[in-house]
C-alpha cells in the first residue's frame, strides 16, 4: 500500500500537473487534457490530441490554428488537413497564411507500368491522371483513389509524351515511332493517328480552345495540326537541333519551344512566324511551360537550372539553381506563383516563381523524374519516373 492512498500511482490518469506522462497514459479534462498531450514528446499522442481538439468548438479550432505554427511538420500537416474541413472565414484566413507547398509529402505511389514512366498529365477536372511509359502503354488513373481505370495499349513503341484536351474528352500521345495518337478519354477508342514526322515525336501541346495541336520532334521542327480532322496545318522551322518541348500560351497566340540547340524560341501561332530566340542555357532545353496569365515562360535544362523569362520582352527574370542533375520537366501552378521541377537527381523541387527561392524538395523516387504535373486546384503534384512509378504529392 502507498503511504498516501489519495495520491495517484505511476499509471493513473491525471488532470493538470507537471510530471511527464507515461506513454500509455490518458489525460482527462477536456480541452486542457488535449493541450497537455500536445506537449508530449510522442508524435502519435500529439496527432490523436489534434483530432480530438475539434470536439471542443471554437476553442478547439484555436488550438488547431496554433498548431499550424508547430515545429513538427507532421503536426502542421495534420492541423492543416483537419482545418481544411472547416468553412469558417477565420479558418480560411489562417490556412491562407500557411505555405501549402512547404507541407507537401508523398500521398500515394502507384506501380503499374513495367518500364520507365515518361510522361504524366492531369485532366482539367482534376479527377483523372494519365501516364505514358516505355512499356508502350498509357494508364488512366483515378486521382482520388489511385485505382487504375483503363489501359490504352495500342502503341507499337514507347510513349514519350501525353496531353489532355481542355474539355477533358481526349488524350493525345506522342511515340518514338514518329506517330501521334488521339484517343477518346472515356472509351479508350483511337480517333486519329497523325503521321508525317521523319523522327520521333518528343512533346505535345494543345491550344486552349482545343482546336490545334503542336508537336516537337527530332527533325528540328514543330508541326501544327488540326485536332479534330487530324490534318497537318503548317510547320515552324528555326531550331538547329531536336525540339524537346513545346507549350502554348493561354490566349493561343504564342508558342514556346525548347531545343537541344540550347535555345528557346517564341513563335506567333497564327502567322507561323518566329518572334524571338533566347539563349541562356548552356545545355539542351528539356522542358518549357507558360504561366496561366501568359506573361512568363519557364525552361528546364540539362545544365541543371531553371530559367524564368518575360514573355513580352524575352528578358531573363530569374535563374533557379539547386538540382544536381538535369531538369527534365517543369510545371507552373494554376495561380502562377510556384514552379515545380523534376530532375535526374531523383528529386522534385518546388520554387517561388517570383523570388526564385526554393520552397521544398520532394524525395522518394528511386530514379530520374521525367515528368511533373500540377492539378487544376493546385493541391496535388503528380510525377513519373524511370523507377516505373507514378507518385501523388500533397498535404
Amino acid at each position: 500500500m502507498p503511504d498516501n492512498p489519495k495520491q495517484p500511482t505511476e499509471y493513473d490518469a491525471v488532470l493538470g500537473g507537471t510530471a511527464p506522462l507515461p506513454v500509455s497514459s490518458v489525460v482527462l479534462g477536456g480541452l486542457e487534457g488535449v493541450k497537455r498531450r500536445l506537449k508530449s514528446t510522442v508524435l502519435e499522442q500529439r496527432v490523436v490530441a489534434l483530432k480530438e481538439a475539434l470536439q471542443y468548438g471554437e476553442a478547439g479550432i484555436d488550438t488547431l490554428i496554433e498548431a499550424l505554427q508547430d515545429d513538427s511538420e507532421e503536426i502542421q500537416r495534420t492541423a492543416y488537413r483537419l482545418l481544411g474541413e472547416k468553412t469558417e472565414p477565420r479558418v480560411k484566413q489562417a490556412l491562407q497564411q500557411v505555405n501549402y507547398w512547404k507541407l507537401m509529402t508523398c500521398l500515394r505511389s502507384l506501380a503499374g507500368h513495367s518500364r520507365s514512366v515518361n510522361s504524366v498529365a492531369i485532366s482539367p477536372d482534376g479527377k483523372t491522371a494519365v501516364s505514358g511509359s516505355q512499356d508502350n502503354n498509357i494508364h488512366i488513373w483515378d486521382m482520388h483513389t489511385g485505382s487504375l481505370l483503363r489501359i490504352l495499349a495500342w502503341h507499337s513503341r514507347s510513349v514519350s509524351y501525353l496531353a489532355i484536351s481542355p474539355d477533358g474528352k481526349t488524350v493525345v500521345s506522342a511515340t518514338s515511332d514518329k506517330t501521334i495518337h488521339i484517343w477518346d478519354m472515356d472509351t479508350g477508342r483511337l480517333l486519329h493517328t497523325l503521321e508525317g514526322r521523319s523522327q520521333g515525336v518528343s512533346d505535345l501541346a494543345i491550344s486552349p480552345d482545343g482546336k490545334t495541336l503542336v508537336s516537337g520532334s527530332g527533325d528540328y521542327t514543330i508541326k501544327v495540326w488540326d485536332m479534330h480532322s487530324g490534318s497537318w496545318l503548317h510547320t515552324l522551322e528555326g531550331h538547329s537541333r531536336s525540339v524537346n518541348s513545346v507549350a502554348i500560351s493561354p490566349d493561343g497566340q504564342t508558342a514556346v519551344s525548347g531545343s537541344a540547340d540550347n535555345t528557346i524560341h517564341m513563335w506567333d501561332m497564327q502567322k507561323g512566324r518566329l518572334l524571338r530566340t533566347r539563349k541562356g542555357h548552356s545545355y539542351s532545353v528539356y522542358s518549357v511551360a507558360i504561366s496561366p496569365d501568359g506573361k512568363t515562360a519557364v525552361s528546364g535544362s540539362g545544365d541543371r537550372t531553371i530559367k524564368v523569362w518575360d514573355m513580352d520582352t524575352g528578358r531573363l527574370l530569374h535563374t533557379l539553381e539547386g538540382h544536381s542533375q538535369g531538369v527534365y520537366s517543369v510545371a507552373i501552378s494554376p495561380d502562377g506563383q510556384t514552379v515545380v521541377s523534376g530532375s535526374g537527381d531523383y528529386t522534385i523541387k518546388v520554387w517561388d516563381m517570383h523570388t526564385g527561392s526554393l520552397l521544398r524538395t520532394l524525395s522518394g523516387h528511386l530514379h530520374r523524374v521525367n515528368s511533373v504535373a500540377i492539378s487544376p486546384d493546385g493541391k496535388t503534384v503528380v510525377s513519373g519516373s524511370w523507377d516505373k512509378t507514378i507518385k501523388f504529392w500533397g498535404v
